[in-house]
């Protein structure tokens, strides 16, 4: 009996050494020498490693959209309390310093860190923040490594569109929204996180944006801890690829500023432009605004419709030209020929002018805008002709853009056409456009009878910077000859010379376009609102050879300001003016720019600082004050009176004591910077300065008159320039 008990007790030795032995091994010497054995514990499993989407930049390389990925950060207190017992502290201290380490590395407060350390149970892993930067989360990783300190663990936790321009183009850019609906056949995975375009240019390219998922073997202990394994794969994840739009964000938030001047100016319900290179198809801009776009939230404003691709409306008087296009080209009037205008009956309808005009030229039918001749000249060019020149054109179908949200206008078929509406649709009315279509059509005609492929997206690039995709101009087709064009500008050169839209004429510049006015047809009717109009304008510079051509449309505009002529000319010379004094814009010769951009300055010694800077005020100057405290007189400027300067140099005036001139006693005080603030807050700022302020525009201050650190009187106006 006692020798069976003693074969027992050697026999549970034995294997008690062995497997001790075993788990040595396995643990100690060298983990990798029994890989098989460790296979059986542990299994890799795969990490999904999520793309960056893809960037959105306009066409000087200016950033408007890009992503940020958070991650989360998670530490293992586990790990965390085997540390503090190694270098011997009270769990306590360690996560002290825990807490100061990941506070000085990222935007959590030591206060904070340290109250999720010490929440429920002090050995289990808790979660410390889901909003950790790539670059905070690098700077943390690379410290705690540095220190030897375990236990952090980070996983992706989401990603945000920044956009950088704030609402500019935002109905064009579009938007996204979080889904988990992305498959990847590599993990087989179904559920993955993603940034999905829902409307605009994020939807219309989302596929190039969106990139590919990476992964990574991982093996995990029974603490979740990444461990040592042999021959682990991966696949890195193939960011998504970078948008180089043809749009100039400088001509884009020109376009913005005057639309939404234009709707507070003639009460109009929505407003939308285009600027086109009608030579390529670019669209340098492309603006959609409602009256409430700059009071809601950006987010809100972004899923709305893009206006110039979505909204259709009559177009009036502005298909004129186009329906004369077809008659000059085949010869179907003679240029001298005289029309009866005035009033014509057709069938039981009767077409009328505004005025009684008499006889009319083809060029006057467009200048002076004539429903009649034009009516007449259209029964010349027949409706099948009429028809096929329109469809060339464009009409009653998307354009080859192809942008999100697009709509085809309306233009009914030839063969539901009744006995008025070749009448009708050569002035505008029976067809529904978009602004885009438009601008392609008259594109056309600015650049010699090509239309043009439109285009948005310039080229796409990878993160190095390599051209994956070029988009060249192309063109669709030849809708005309030059010879009929160039007669068509000429048409529109006199509509702004002394038409319906000289009251826009520029000295400087030679410009044509058309006026257009529709009355708004009742949906799902042929009948038209009383009251309720679409104001429009078309024009091209310069017209000898058009660089721009620009489509402006007022939807809704109050009474008086419901006429092309009255609401959307105007808003078309401001842009033109804005745009031709870019300092980067050559379309005018250099010393037409200089003309129109320089001041002679004014003799401002001797007199009192309020009157000097009324002077620089009323003529645009930026300017900076140098002087004592309590000092009030000019005894010095720079530049010097009579010298010719750009009024956006820096004028510098310095004040002091004048014995000629005792002035009173003012208290001052330092300019601040109120660059890149709301105007709400800049107001809040030259109200604690005792500043009088006078406010040019909206959104964020771009500029002040008073330049930063300058002395200032109380008292002493200050001139902003705020935009979106």
């Amino acid at each position: 009996m006692k020798s069976r008990f003693y074969f027992l007790v050697v026999i549970f030795g034995l294997a008690v050494a062995v497997w001790t032995v075993y788990l040595f091994c396995i643990q100690i010497l060298d983990p990798f020498n029994l890989a098989g054995a460790r296979r059986m514990r542990y299994t890799p499993q795969k990490e999904i490693l999520i793309p960056r989407r893809g960037s959105i930049l306009d066409t000087q390389g200016n950033l408007l959209v890009s992503s940020v990925i958070y991650y989360q950060i998670d530490i293992d207190r586990n790990s965390v309390a085997s540390w503090a017992k190694e270098e011997k502290m009270p769990l306590a201290k360690a996560f002290e310093m825990y807490a100061e380490i990941i506070s000085a590395q990222t935007s959590l407060t030591k206060e904070d860190v340290l109250k999720r350390l010490n929440y429920g149970n002090k050995i289990s892993s808790i979660q410390i923040s889901n909003k950790i930067s790539e670059v905070e989360l690098d700077k943390l990783i690379k410290e705690l490594k540095a220190k030897k300190m375990p236990g952090l663990v980070h996983s992706f936790a989401s990603m945000k569109r920044i956009y950088s321009k704030d609402i500019l183009a935002a109905r064009v850019l579009g938007s996204v929204r979080e889904v988990s609906d992305g498959y990847d056949p590599a993990t087989n995975s179904k559920s993955l996180y993603k940034l999905a375009g829902v409307c605009g240019i994020e939807s219309t390219y989302d596929k190039y944006l969106s990139g590919n998922y990476g992964w990574k073997e991982v093996v995990l202990d029974a603490n979740h801890q990444p461990v040592p394994y042999p021959n682990l794969h991966s696949r890195k994840p193939e960011n998504g690829l970078n948008l180089y739009l043809t749009i100039d964000s400088k001509i884009q938030e020109i376009v913005e500023n005057a639309l939404y001047e234009g709707l507070e100016q003639y009460l109009a319900k929505n407003a939308g432009a285009i600027v086109m290179d009608p030579n390529t198809g670019k669209i340098l801009a492309m603006a959609g605004v409602s009256g409430e776009d700059k009071t809601e939230d950006p987010n809100f404003v972004r899923v709305k419709s893009n206006i110039p691709v979505s909204f259709m409306f009559e177009p009036g008087s502005t298909m004129k030209p186009l329906t004369m296009l077809p008659a000059i080209e085949h010869k179907l009037v003679k240029p001298t020929e005289k029309f009866q205008c005035g009033r014509y009956q057709v069938g039981r309808r009767v077409i009328s002018d505004t005025h009684q005009y008499g006889e009319l030229t083809p060029r006057e039918i467009i200048t002076k805008s004539s429903n009649v001749g034009i009516a007449k000249i259209a029964e010349r060019i027949g409706p099948t002709r009429l028809y096929e020149n329109f469809i060339a054109l464009g009409f009653g179908q998307k354009t080859a853009l192809n942008l999100s949200g697009e709509s085809s206008g309306m233009f009914a078929k030839l063969q539901n056409w009744d006995g008025y509406t070749l009448h009708s649709i050569a002035f505008g009315q029976g067809i529904s456009t978009t602004a885009l279509q438009l601008a392609t059509a008259y594109s056309a005609i600015a650049n010699g009878g090509k239309l043009m492929k439109p285009l948005i997206v310039e080229s796409i690039k990878d993160d190095e910077g390599k051209i994956v995709e070029q988009f060249e101009p192309s063109v669709l087709r030849n809708v005309a000859s030059s010879a009929a064009t160039d007669t068509i500008k000429s048409y529109l050169q006199g509509v702004v010379d002394s038409g319906t839209a000289r009251h826009i004429k520029m000295d400087y510049i030679q410009v044509g376009g058309k006026t257009g006015t529709a009355q708004k047809n009742i949906t799902g009717t042929k009948g038209y609102s009383q009251g309720k109009y679409s104001s429009v304008f078309i024009g091209m510079f310069p017209i000898e050879k058009p660089q721009m051509v620009v489509v402006v449309f007022f939807d809704e505009p109050a009474p008086g300001f419901h006429y092309g002529s009255t609401s959307s000319a105007p808003t078309f010379k401001k842009i033109v003016e804005n745009i031709l004094f870019m300092p980067d814009c050559q379309i005018l010769p250099y010393n037409e720019r200089l003309m129109q951009t320089t001041l002679t300055m004014p003799n401002l010694i001797g007199i009192h600082l309020f009157q000097a800077e009324s002077t620089l005020n009323r003529y645009g100057f930026q300017y900076k004050v140098e002087g004592p405290d309590s000092a009030s007189i000019v005894i010095d400027q720079y530049p010097k009176a009579g010298v010719t300067v750009d009024p956006h140099y820096p004028i510098t005036l310095k004040i002091g004591p004048n014995a000629d001139k005792k002035a009173p006693v003012y208290e001052t005080g330092t300019m601040p910077n109120l660059i890149g603030l709301s105007l709400r807050d800049a107001l809040k700022q030259a109200s604690v300065q005792g500043l009088a302020v006078n406010i040019h525009g909206s959104g964020i201050v771009r500029s002040q008159s008073v330049l930063p650190g300058s002395r200032i009187l109380k008292g002493s106006k200050c001139y902003l320039e705020a935009s979106l």
